[in-house]
């Protein structure tokens, strides 16, 4: 079903945030762009015209988004007048959002509709039309604004700035909400004028990126076989009690921490590694992986995520599963450290039959050993 959106907006003003995402993406390709911006004269970039001036905010945006398989077309000298929703992502000033009244305040809106229900459990985008504030006074500016705040720099308002920015929204990023990161998609226009480690991070989280040759993660066999010598022992060696309620079974542990694991040693954070599992757990598929990881050593997250992440798939089992409590010998604590400690060995390279002994012999007092 084709629904329209919320209207993504950039006002005047600064601050400093870290990336957020719209829940809608952009199938793998490009993106066409109908520019229809127009002419300008003496703009201080160099720029020919706004229409240039744009298209080069969009170059900005391709110089680091080829890891993602998307990218912006940018179409020049249409004559075609913009319609919403007409399937056609259009660039150009008006003096209204298609009947609605701009606020004084507002540069530039963009408007998505999107296609609903498909298959990954995200929203595909259909169309992205940036619309410019007519009454707003633009100029292309390469450099540092002049003032910042609620005052437009001399001469106007840089339009490669504010494109760049509604440019973003068409991908699928949405304003910051974290203080402290310098970001392009920032809710109020400042001194970036290209997309920052912060945005690219947020671009590879939406589109996911490639991971080479893969991490080395064990057979799922190998992880439920390690997670069965566990529970025998606690029970057995630890003379635990079988008095750990919990509602996620033996498999769905092996099969979805290692699957949390993948997600976070492969750029996501922790918490949006859980809502890739949840997705996948509801049945709409393996999601994208959110970075590349450089070569090396593999540094595994601290246990108290890994915790969290076993408490909220307890909770998932339990209340959207519908699955029944199950007692264990091992209490979630002990879980999430010891599957984690027996995961990081195998994808350092460490034999199922090492990182076993390893484990147990740890959990029996013994030393860390490295992985040989």
């Amino acid at each position: 079903m084709l629904i329209a959106a919320v209207a993504a907006v950039v006002s005047v003003s600064h601050s400093l945030t870290a990336f957020n995402l719209l829940n809608r993406r952009w199938p793998p390709g490009a993106i066409d762009l109908e520019i229809q911006l127009g002419p300008a004269r003496g703009l201080t970039d160099g720029s020919a015209s706004w229409d240039d001036c744009a298209v080069a905010a969009a170059k900005d945006w391709n110089a680091v988004a080829g890891p993602t398989g998307v990218s912006l077309h940018p179409i020049l000298d249409s004559t075609r007048t913009p319609g919403a929703p007409d399937m056609v992502n259009s660039v150009f000033f008006a003096e209204d959002l298609f009947g609605i009244p701009f606020d004084r305040n507002v540069l530039a809106v963009t408007q998505t509709w999107v296609f609903t229900g498909t298959d990954d459990g995200i929203d595909e985008s259909a169309e992205s039309d940036v619309i410019f504030n007519a009454a707003q006074r633009f100029q292309c500016i390469d450099g540092p604004l002049t003032t910042l705040g609620s005052t437009p720099e001399v001469g106007g308002i840089d339009l490669h700035r504010v494109a760049g920015h509604e440019f973003g929204h068409v991908f699928g990023l949405d304003h910051p909400d974290d203080i402290g990161v310098i970001a392009l998609m920032d809710t109020f226009i400042g001194d970036v004028r290209v997309p920052q480690a912060d945005d690219i991070q947020g671009l590879l989280t939406l589109y996911g990126a490639p991971v080479g040759p893969g991490i080395p993660f064990p057979q799922r066999n190998q992880v439920l076989a390690f997670f069965l010598t566990l529970e025998n022992e606690y029970r057995n060696g630890l003379m635990r009690q079988q008095n750990n309620p919990g509602f996620v079974d033996a498999e769905g542990s092996a099969v979805w921490f290692p699957e949390w694991l993948r997600y976070v040693l492969n750029g996501c954070s922790a918490t949006e590694a859980t809502n890739r599992v949840f997705l996948q757990i509801r049945g709409q598929g393996i999601q994208p992986v959110c970075g590349v990881i450089a070569a090396g050593t593999i540094d595994f997250p601290p246990r108290n995520l890994s915790l969290d992440f076993f408490v909220l798939l307890d909770a998932l089992y339990r209340n959207e599963l519908g699955r029944g409590a199950l007692q264990s010998f091992i209490d979630l604590e002990g879980k999430a450290v010891w599957l984690q400690e027996y995961l990081r060995y195998r994808v350092n390279g460490c034999s199922d039959a090492d990182a076993v002994a390893w484990v147990i012999g740890q959990i029996r007092g013994g030393h860390r050993p490295p992985c040989m």
